[in-house]
């Protein structure tokens, strides 16, 4: 019966939580590309997430006070981005729950694969949705005097990533807790999703909304 020596038990012990960083870095690649390569296989679903701000911006933004101006969109359209991204990222969900359904996630859960990359993965996905709808909304409004503040837009794009991948987690954490009952998700989503957009001021100035709502 062959032993082995208590130095390289102590060296593999030793370095085994040295190699857990990198083994989630792996693994959380592994996973968004993973999620990426159906997207890029069919961007309608890009297409659409790019082409529903546009349609709000083209829609509303001439119907507020002083029009579709510079001023207007100066605040209008960073709204419109924060819109599309916060409704994008709490929607994820829906799609764990249908790999719930037909049984891919549970192949995923008996892989090699950590716990953790499977969800920092399916969240930093939404950060390529962010990055493209923020791109062409600017290049849009840019001819109509948006004024383009690179160092401003690379801060607002970077929160938005934050935040879209702080609500992505959300939603595939309220996609394990509804576990398959589809209206549980999708009443929650519906009644946080909304108040949200409303009291954080995206749709609408809160200059001459009530105190109580800007407080």
């Amino acid at each position: 019966m062959s032993t082995v020596p208590a130095d390289t038990q102590t060296s593999a012990v030793g370095a085994r939580p040295a190699g857990r960083p990198v083994a989630l870095v792996r693994d959380t690649g592994i996973v968004f590309t993973r999620e990426l390569r159906p997207l890029l296989r069919s961007p309608f679903q890009m297409i659409v997430s790019i082409a529903q701000p546009l349609m709000f911006l083209a829609l509303f933004a001439p119907l507020l006070p002083g029009g579709a101006s510079a001023q207007t969109l100066q605040w209008f359209l960073p709204g419109m981005v924060a819109m599309a991204c916060l409704t994008a990222a709490t929607m994820t969900g829906s799609n764990l729950m249908l790999e719930m359904q037909t049984g891919s996630h549970e192949r995923l859960l008996v892989s090699p694969l950590s716990r953790s990359s499977l969800l920092l993965g399916r969240a930093l996905k939404e950060i390529v949705p962010v990055v493209a709808q923020t791109l062409v909304l600017v290049v849009v409004a840019w001819p109509f005097g948006f004024a383009v503040h690179p160092l401003g837009i690379a801060a607002g794009v970077l929160m938005l990533s934050v935040f879209s991948v702080a609500a992505g987690a959300l939603s595939f954490a309220l996609a394990l807790v509804s576990k398959g009952q589809d209206w549980l998700f999708w009443t929650v989503q519906q009644t946080l999703l909304f108040p949200v957009l409303l009291s954080a001021g995206v749709l609408l100035p809160l200059d001459d909304a009530p105190g109580w709502l800007r407080a």
